[in-house]
């Protein structure tokens, strides 16, 4: 998986953040100001611009620091530790599924140490942890590509369990069991971003 790999996937992210980013802020106005599909837009929209022709990982730790200084507010911070952590811990040569597992663990680690939020809180998290976990498990048999596709499902079950979850982070916690009933935004961006990424992985690196 070379840099130029990883420029399609986040180009391919920030297609599917766009398309998605007023169905974002309508999730967001719920129990926020309604602009975290516009801050995952511009967000992105820096990451892209940051690439240069360097390592997977060293892209994404450019892509991570672009994105958390453009998109501003909570979101964007946690994505760019994100992207950031999970670039900082591939190596520079070849790369394979359990590779690109071991940096997942550690990028998932650091969102919730700095968000200081875990599974069932409806953050991001709830569509991350099932996502990792479902590829760690695959990833010892299955190439890069095949591990991210096989853990799609897990991630859509998390991201749709947050509808059934009283929010316990941010400014949605203030809602109490109102936020019953909602998807919560990160997870679903958090999302649209894995599907994207899988779509380029599927034909880039089979």
């Amino acid at each position: 998986m070379s840099g130029e790999i990883v420029r399609e996937c986040l180009t391919a992210a920030l297609a599917a953040v766009t398309a998605a980013e007023d169905e974002l802020g309508r999730l967001d106005s719920v129990a926020g100001d309604g602009d975290h599909g516009t801050g995952m837009v511009r967000g992105f929209q820096a990451a892209v611009a940051s690439i240069t022709d360097e390592s997977a990982g060293q892209v994404l730790v450019n892509a991570g620091t672009a994105f958390a200084d453009a998109s501003g507010g909570a979101s964007g911070a946690l994505v760019g530790i994100f992207i950031t952590t999970l670039g900082s811990h591939l190596p520079n040569d070849v790369l394979n599924a359990s590779y690109v597992h071991h940096a997942l663990v550690m990028a998932l680690a650091a969102i919730g140490k700095l968000g200081k939020s875990k599974v069932g809180d409806k953050t991001m998290i709830d569509t991350l942890d099932p996502f990792v976990n479902a590829y760690g498990e695959r990833a010892t048999s299955a190439t890069i590509s095949q591990a991210w596709l096989q853990a799609l499902p897990a991630a859509e079950a998390g991201m749709k369990a947050t509808a059934d979850m009283v929010s316990k982070r941010g400014r949605s916690s203030l809602l109490k069991a109102r936020s019953l009933g909602h998807l919560d935004p990160g997870a679903v961006s958090i999302y649209y971003v894995l599907r994207a990424v899988s779509g380029v992985l599927t034909i880039r690196c089979p």
